[in-house]
């Protein structure tokens, strides 16, 4: 038996702090993260944590604040799922902020560091001060709460032992902790806040949820985002980590496909959760996204432009891929799963090119997804170049420019929803009111 709502209740009260330290959270990660992945020779520590943290900076970018702007500006529509997905993010840039501070020797990037994570816990706190927790607890109907709490207490309990396997036999030796051998780390970091924050915190929030209470709800949605995202991350900290020192044990390039299934695997229980919320947003119902589909302001034409022009730069591209390579020599493709150039062309095709003609089509047809097109469309763009970077080792000067075209594409969907959440709604008839007979002449006019 699920919760139910009160309609039309908004579960962010006065937000607009919440939406302004987030808002420099986004922007400090950002400027963080690129920092630290592109600028050579600012990490001091052993090369194969240099590497990792190079990985850690490149998924809080391209993982942690697309998600956060995207949830946000979902957020200020009323979505209850953007103000879950944003926590869930939130506590992504938090987890990662501590480790950029703790486990990487001081540099140049220290204070950006200590930014980060100031903003990341005061976000976190801010949010969660002007959410109405009840109201949004309250929205979940008939939530599969039993089998989402089993899921997540596995993964703390297979979580805290993996730890403690380790931690424990260390305690009874003499000298550096195994552990530790090989990160130039006084103490592990991660160990200190997986056991002594997050953990315990999640598995009472578990608790909330078998009981169905508001916290709880509110808590392990934004844990299950939070989850989904680091289990990203750490695949992708573990392929760099391994590729700066392939002999060090401390990072292996073996558990990338592992934590990238975990990401894939999260996203099951995130979506029966998720699924439980009322569509569209709190207070609105559906035809709020058939409203964007009809008022095309200038932002979704510039955005149907961009959306032709980068699909059409991706058929070019891979259709070049698939025929010559683009130029780009075979040698490139050594440490891929990849023999030639064909199957990365054909993933450019279906990756890039497909979902920017597909929202560029929802928005010309107005159909009702076409914002939800157009800022998957430019997420898709950013996570491409994520991927690609992942995969080659390599950087040139149009990975920034196109993860940058991906950005704008979710600015104008946002633009495009701000406007649209300006106009005034048309007045409908009422159809209950048009079909009601007239007074006869037995019944009395009023």
């Amino acid at each position: 038996m699920g919760l139910a709502r009160e309609p039309g209740r908004p579960v962010l009260r006065r937000a607009g702090a919440a939406y302004w330290v987030s808002g420099l959270l986004a922007v400090t990660a950002a400027a963080n993260g690129l920092l630290t992945f592109l600028v050579p020779g600012v990490l001091h520590g052993t090369a194969v944590m240099n590497g990792s943290a190079r990985g850690t900076g490149l998924a809080v970018v391209l993982l942690g604040v697309p998600v956060l702007a995207v949830s946000m500006a979902l957020a200020r529509a009323g979505s209850p799922r953007a103000v879950l997905c944003w926590l869930g993010a939130v506590g992504f840039v938090l987890y990662n902020s501590v480790l950029f501070v703790f486990a990487t020797p001081f540099n140049q990037l220290f204070l950006l560091d200590v930014a980060m994570l100031a903003l990341a816990a005061w976000s976190a706190g801010v949010l969660l001060w002007q959410t109405d927790v009840a109201a949004l607890g309250r929205s979940f109907t008939d939530a599969p709460v039993r089998g989402v709490a089993v899921y997540v207490w596995v993964i703390v309990t297979l979580n805290a032992l993996a730890w403690l396997s380790r931690i424990v036999p260390a305690l009874a030796g003499s000298g550096q902790a195994a552990f530790l051998r090989g990160t130039g780390l006084p103490t592990h970091p991660v160990y200190v806040q997986d056991l002594a924050l997050w953990l315990p915190l999640i598995a009472v929030a578990t608790a909330w949820l078998w009981r169905r209470r508001a916290w709880g709800y509110v808590l392990i949605g934004a844990t299950l985002v939070m989850l989904i995202l680091e289990s990203a991350g750490i695949a992708v900290d573990q392929w760099y980590g391994h590729a700066a020192d392939p002999a060090s044990q401390v990072a292996s390039a073996a558990l990338t496909p592992a934590f990238a299934l975990l990401a894939l695997i999260g996203l099951v229980p995130a979506y029966y959760l998720f699924r439980s919320l009322p569509d569209g947003t709190l207070g609105r119902s559906g035809a709020g996204l058939v409203r964007v589909a009809e008022h095309r302001t200038w932002p979704a034409w510039i955005l149907a432009g961009m959306l032709l022009l980068i699909g059409a730069a991706g058929v070019f591209g891979g259709v070049s891929l698939m025929r010559d390579g683009f130029g780009m020599p075979l040698g490139w493709l050594h440490q891929t799963p990849f023999t030639s150039w064909a199957l990365p062309g054909a993933a450019l095709l279906i990756g890039v090119a497909v979902p920017q003609f597909t929202a560029l089509g929802l928005i010309v047809s107005g159909q009702r997804w076409a914002l939800a097109g157009g800022y998957l469309a430019g997420l898709g763009l950013v996570l491409w170049i994520a991927v690609q970077m992942l995969v080659l080792q390599r950087y040139f000067i149009m990975q920034p420019a196109i993860a940058a075209a991906g950005a704008t594409e979710i600015l104008f969907a946002w633009l495009w929803q701000r406007d649209v959440r300006a106009v005034p709604p048309v007045s409908r008839p009422n159809a209950s009111s048009s079909t009601a007979p007239a007074p006869g002449r037995g019944e009395a006019g009023t």
